[in-house]
This record gives structure tokens, C-alpha cells and sequence, in this order.
């Protein structure tokens, strides 16, 4: 075997043009496709656009957002059957995947103000007559409420999060006993339950804000598209420190799973009550304390106040049941013909609070008209070469329940030759495009937005429209993707397995139904559109994605972009580190870490550009492809580690996880953030380690594919397979 350094020497010889920093990724940019084979991929492309189709999307959008599919209810077993049939009508043969969660039924719910007056407040939005599909969606409620009954004084919390506590702590402001009003947005709706308890309330009022999304953003439904003055947001307040079904952490939750106790588990033991801001109106305008901070005052037309005075006392009642029942992740897949057991997953939930027209539906649509076009091409003799899978998740809505669940089941499966997950969650609500994702897939998400229109642009690719709206892209198409935290069905996927991740989108339009009775198709088609432009972008774009990670002959998994990532989250924290402990320490293990980083960027680029030169030079056997492929998959894995994060083992990687303390917000390098966030330096020590060694294994399996790349690049390497 040729020493090292002379194999980077050769492959520094062969390619001359580094990896592109423009508006867009060039040939440069390591695709997996050789050039004998793109005119092939080209087709396939092309193919698969001109297969999906906007009556297509509506028509499936007509089926599966027709009435309330709540998971656990028989609307929700409807939509399981709905989806199921929805597969076979495309030629596939699903599979309807059964578990069982702790899920939860609302019984009954009452808010009122009692002194100085008596006042019923309503929790169900009014049915409108340019709407039939929002009569009979019954009272807004946030599983996993206790049950209980309190009577109390009020204290506005502005969003709940754990600062604005803390800022009422400052001001001598006594939350116990107290029945709270904190307004939604800032933080999931489950850690403002979370804080409440823990300052000591007796209940929880959470209200949607008109300032955040109703009147205050524009025209409400149904003349425009923002929350009118009876609209409520539902949605769980869930916050154990893992994903998936309360009862069986770590386990899938099969009928016969060993469970932990309900009593013993960190569920909420307040009663919390989402309501509209009409409801909100009546309690705080009769509020008598002192004035709100700065920043705390939203968009009711009078001031807010801290506290409600001795006179106003609220009585909010609610009952719920806690209990097992069956729900169904529903799948379909392409088996690969070459490596079967390698997976490219395409996801979306399907149970929604109501019809779920916008959230999930709008993207679960996308999923399905993919899982057609995929299936002619494969109907008609171009199957994949990696197996595809079609996923539609069940009680997502409850906790990331059913693809938690799936992943647990099958994570050994996973980790072993899982390729990329793809999350459309609520994908398609206007023509802005915009992606989250790990490291490893920016690159082919950015090539497959390249090859797509934008629409009402003539001459523009979606990705150039993108780069051009992201606030953080400049001159390059880099900085345009977000980072994953939490909220979706991707968390397992990325925190469990070690897969590669991302989350595609598209925004833009003017209005918001979120979780409230107006998530209808009427309410769709008057603010995203009646044209489904949206909703071909965005599955175009899947599709195109998909093509290059299931057909291409090496993984295009790019480790070019990881390095400077983490010397980009690692400069954000590196001040704060500073000031907890001795600077000169802390500059010291920063610096370190930087320097590691600096040399994984190093080590990518040499790795991906002789991997991208060792196909044009057509000189891959079949064992060195999988020898290639096995390394690109290593990539992602390399962050694993089964003991976990501090205090949440449940989430194994070392790279993202959603942060502690608002559920959404993406943590990169989330050791380094609990220490920070702890003001721990024993753990932020030990945190560096861990990524440091996570860094040492990636570099490794770069090495060793800038190796392989090197030798089989050589004269006696032997004849190419060209295989998309």
C-alpha cells in the first residue's frame, strides 16, 4: 500500500479546483455521479419533475385533509387507512406499523373570571360560513395537562420562558399559588408549563398574542390569513428528556412493553388551558398591577400589567385521561438493488390536531406524490440502487411519538446503513424555500435546489432565490441552511441513530392557523394558494435530493462543510467560556478545538476532492465503492455516543440536539452548551474531550477515504461500474 502522503500528493496533482465558495456548487463539489453516468441521472431527473404534478398534490391534499385525524382517535385510524390505500394506488406495498403510546382524551374544559364579576370565556373557535370544514372541532385543549380544578389571582409571564421568570423573580414578583398568563411564541408550549410548575403556579393560561400572529401581521382569517380573535392553538406540553412515548423510554412501545409508571414519569402535574385572544382580552384587561417591563407589552390595545390585584380571581377547570392506546406509523418502500439494507427516508406526520391542512398535511402531500413518481420509475426497471422509504408518522403531534418509536424499533438497522433522513413536516406554505440540515447534506440539498425553477422567476433556480433572501448567506450559498433542533420528526433520526438530517420548507405566505380549528383546506387555498406551486417546489426539490442519494454511485455525503461549522458555533461560545472560568484555561481548550477544526476542514477537502476525481477517472471496483460508501456513512456516525448528552442519554450525538430550554432552538455541540449554560467547567472540560475525540474519528475515516480515493485511482485499480 502506497505511504500517505503520497497519496495526497497524487491526488493534489489530479485536482486543481477547490471546493467552490460562490453562489452555487460547481462540478467541483463532490456529487457521487460519475460523468459517463450523468446524462442517465439528467433523464431521471427530468423524469420524476415532469412526473409530479399540481392536480396530483391537490387531489391527495383533498384525501387526507378531509376531517380531524387527532392520533388515537378513529379519525386518526381513518388516515391510516386513508394513507395506506393512498400507497397501493401508486403500485407499493405498505406497511401499516402499530404501537402503542400513553397518549391522551379531553373530557371537559372551563375558564371563567369570577370576582369582582362573573364572566364565562370561550375555548372553541366560532364556525364560519366561508368555512365549513371549521364547525365541530370542539375546545382547544394541551395534552398532557393535569386534570384539576384551581381558583386564583393572575401574573403575567410575557412568553414563559425561563428568563422572563427569572426577570419576575428580580421584580419580587410571588408567583406561587397563582394562576399564570404567558402569551405563545419564544419557547415550546411544554416548557412554559414546565417553568410555571416550577415557580410554584397552581395553573397555566397560554394564549396566542395578536401582536405575534394575528391582527398585528395583517388581515385575520377570513378575510386574510392571521389567527382571528377566537383562534387557539392547541399542542402538547410534553417535555421528558427523551422523544417518543413517555411510558417506554429507549424501548419501542410494543402492546406487551414493559412500562414505567405514569405517576413516575415528569409529566405535567398543572392544569394548563390554551386560549384565543379574545379570551385573553377579558382577564388582562381587567388586570390592575404594575406596568410590564420593556418588551413585555403585546398587541392588545391597552397596557399590560404584572399582576392582576387582589380583586380579579380566575377558576380554570380541566380533565383530561391519560392512556395506552394503538396508533400506526404508515410506511412503503423501493427495495434497493444493490445495497438493500442502505436507506434514504422521506418522511412527514400524519395525525394533525384538527384537519391539519397546513400542519402536517402540507407537507405530508409531498411524501406521497414522491412515493408515485419514484414507484413509476421503478415500476418501469429503474429501481434505486439504495432502498427508498416513504414514512408517514403517527402522534407526532403528541411528542415525537411514532417515528420516535420506529427508530427505536429498528436503530441497530439505522446506524448500520441509514443514509439520510428527510423531514417535510408542514413543507409547503409559500414560494421562500429554506432547509435545516446537518453538515454532511448541505451540499447535495443546495445541487438539487440548483436544478429546480423558482417559481414566478424566469431564469431563477430556487436556489439562487433562496441565497439571495437568507440574511446570512452573502456571497455564497453556505450560510443560507439553519441548524436542526427539535419540534420534528427528524429528532430521532439525527439524536438516536447518528443519521444524517435535515428539515425542507417553504414560506412566505401571509397568515397563521397553527393548531387551531381554521387548519383547513379553505384556509389553505386562500393564503398559500389554490395553484400548489409550493407544494411542486418543494417536492421537486425532494425528489431531486433523492435521485443523487439513492441512485448515485457514492453517497454524496460531503464532510467539506463540518469543520468550519464547528469553529463557527464554537466562536459564538467561546466568550461565554471565558467568563466562567479563568481565561486563559478556557482560551487555551478553545483554541484547541479550533485548531482540531481547522484540520478536519483540511482533511475533508483532500477527502472529497479525490473522491470526486477518482470518478471522473472511472476507476471504482464494486468492493472499493463499498469500501468508499462504508466510510461516507462513518462520517455522521462518528458523533455517536451511547452514553449520551449530560442528563439526556436518550440524545446520543455529540454534534445537535435541540437545547434545553425552548424545545425548537437548535444546540450544536450541546455538551459545550450544557457546560456553558451550567457554568460548569469540570463538564466543559469533559465535553471538549468527547468532541474532540468525535473530531479525531471523523478525520480518520477521511483519511481513509482519501486513501481508498488515492489507490483506486491508480492504473491497477481495475474496470468501473457505473451504476446510478
Amino acid at each position: 500500500m502506497m505511504m500517505l502522503a503520497s497519496i495526497a500528493a497524487l491526488v493534489l496533482a489530479q485536482v486543481a479546483t477547490p471546493v467552490p465558495q460562490g453562489d452555487a456548487p460547481s462540478a467541483a463539489v463532490f456529487t457521487g455521479i460519475p460523468p459517463t453516468e450523468l446524462a442517465r441521472f439528467e433523464a431521471r431527473r427530468d423524469s420524476l419533475n415532469a412526473g409530479i404534478k399540481a392536480e396530483s398534490l391537490k387531489q391527495w391534499h383533498l384525501l387526507l385533509a378531509k376531517e380531524p385525524h387527532v392520533a388515537g382517535t378513529e379519525g386518526g385510524a381513518r388516515e391510516v387507512e386513508r394513507i395506506r390505500k393512498g400507497f397501493e394506488s401508486v403500485g407499493l406495498k405498505p406497511e401499516v406499523a402499530e404501537f402503542w403510546p400513553l397518549l391522551c382524551t379531553p373530557v371537559s374544559a372551563s375558564l371563567e373570571i369570577v370576582e369582582p364579576q362573573h364572566l364565562a370565556l370561550e375555548l372553541s373557535e366560532r364556525p364560519l360560513k366561508e368555512d365549513q370544514d371549521s364547525a365541530g372541532q370542539g375546545f382547544g385543549w394541551n395534552a398532557y395537562s393535569a386534570s384539576g380544578e384551581v381558583t386564583a389571582g393572575v401574573v403575567y409571564a410575557n412568553f414563559g420562558t425561563k428568563a422572563d421568570y427569572q426577570r419576575l423573580a428580580s421584580m419580587n414578583i410571588d408567583t406561587r399559588g397563582k394562576i399564570i398568563l404567558a402569551r405563545y411564541g419564544g419557547n415550546f408550549r411544554g416548557y412554559k408549563a414546565k417553568f410555571a410548575e416550577e415557580a410554584g403556579a397552581a395553573g397555566l393560561i397560554i394564549f396566542t398574542d395578536p401582536a405575534d400572529s394575528g391582527y398585528g401581521k395583517g388581515l385575520t382569517y377570513p378575510e386574510g390569513g392571521y389567527a382571528n380573535d377566537c383562534c387557539i392553538q392547541r399542542g402538547s406540553i410534553m417535555t421528558t428528556p427523551y422523544s417518543g412515548d413517555p411510558l417506554t423510554p429507549g424501548t419501542f412501545a410494543a402492546e406487551d412493553a414493559v412500562r414505567l409508571r405514569v405517576e413516575d414519569v415528569a409529566l405535567p402535574k398543572i392544569p394548563v388551558q390554551p386560549v384565543s385572544y379574545a379570551a385573553a382580552r377579558e382577564i388582562m384587561s381587567r388586570m390592575t398591577g404594575q406596568a410590564v417591563p420593556e418588551g413585555w407589552q403585546g398587541g392588545l390595545p391597552f397596557a399590560y400589567r404584572i399582576e392582576g390585584g387582589d380583586a380579579l380571581k380566575v377558576r380554570m377547570n380541566v380533565q383530561q385521561t391519560r392512556e395506552v392506546k394503538k396508533a400506526a406509523n404508515v410506511l412503503a418502500r423501493i427495495e434497493g438493488r444493490e445495497f438493500a439494507d442502505q436507506f434514504v427516508i422521506v418522511g412527514c406526520h400524519h395525525d394533525a390536531w384538527n384537519c391539519g391542512a397546513a400542519d402536517p398535511t402540507a407537507g405530508t402531500i409531498s411524501v406521497m406524490e414522491c412515493a408515485k413518481v419514484f414507484a413509476a420509475r421503478a415500476a418501469a426497471g429503474d429501481r434505486p440502487l439504495r432502498t427508498i422509504i416513504f414514512a408517514t408518522w403517527d402522534a407526532e403531534e403528541f411528542g415525537i411519538i411514532g417515528s420516535s418509536e420506529w427508530v427505536e424499533a429498528n436503530r441497530d438497522a439505522l446506524i448500520a446503513g441509514g443514509v439520510a433522513y428527510i423531514n417535510l413536516d408542514m413543507a409547503a406554505m409559500g414560494l421562500n424555500f429554506g432547509a435545516s440540515a446537518s453538515p454532511t447534506l448541505r451540499s447535495v440539498i443546495a445541487l438539487a435546489a440548483g436544478d429546480v425553477p423558482q417559481p414566478g422567476a424566469t431564469g431563477q433556480s430556487v436556489l439562487e432565490a433562496w441565497r439571495a433572501q437568507s440574511p446570512n448567506a452573502g456571497a455564497a450559498w453556505h450560510g443560507a441552511f439553519g441548524d436542526l433542533g427539535g419540534g420534528s420528526d427528524h429528532v430521532a433520526f439525527l439524536c438516536h441513530a447518528g443519521m444524517a438530517s435535515c428539515g425542507l420548507s417553504a414560506g412566505g405566505s401571509k397568515g397563521n392557523s397553527y393548531h387551531s380549528a381554521y387548519d383547513t383546506l379553505p384556509w389553505y387555498w386562500k393564503t398559500v394558494g389554490t395553484d400548489y406551486e409550493s407544494s411542486l417546489m418543494v417536492t421537486r426539490i425532494t425528489a431531486a435530493i433523492v435521485n443523487r442519494l439513492a441512485y448515485a454511485t457514492l453517497l454524496p455525503l460531503d464532510a467539506t462543510e463540518v469543520g468550519a461549522d464547528i469553529r463557527k458555533h464554537v466562536g459564538a461560545m467561546s466568550a461565554s467560556a471565558n467568563g466562567m472560568v479563568a481565561a486563559s484555561w478556557a482560551s487555551e481548550m478553545i483554541a484547541g478545538l479550533m485548531e482540531h477544526a481547522t484540520a478536519l476542514t483540511a482533511d475533508a477537502d483532500l477527502a472529497m476532492r479525490a473522491l470526486q476525481a477518482s470518478l471522473e477517472a472511472g476507476s471504482l471496483s464494486a468492493e472499493v465503492q463499498r469500501q468508499i460508501n462504508a466510510q461516507l456513512l462513518s462520517l455522521d456516525r462518528a458523533w455517536m455516543d451511547e452514553s449520551g448528552l449530560p442528563g439526556r442519554p436518550w440524545f446520543k450525538n455529540l454534534y445537535a440536539a435541540p437545547d434545553e430550554d425552548s424545545g425548537y432552538a437548535s444546540w450544536i455541540l450541546p455538551g459545550l452548551h450544557k457546560a456553558i449554560a451550567d457554568k460548569d467547567a469540570s463538564l466543559l472540560a469533559q465535553q471538549i474531550v468527547r468532541i474532540e475525540s468525535a473530531i479525531a474519528k471523523t478525520r480518520a475515516s477521511l483519511r481513509s477515504l482519501a486513501a481508498i480515493a488515492g489507490m483506486a485511482s491508480t492504473p491497477a485499480s481495475g474496470p468501473a461500474r457505473g451504476n446510478p
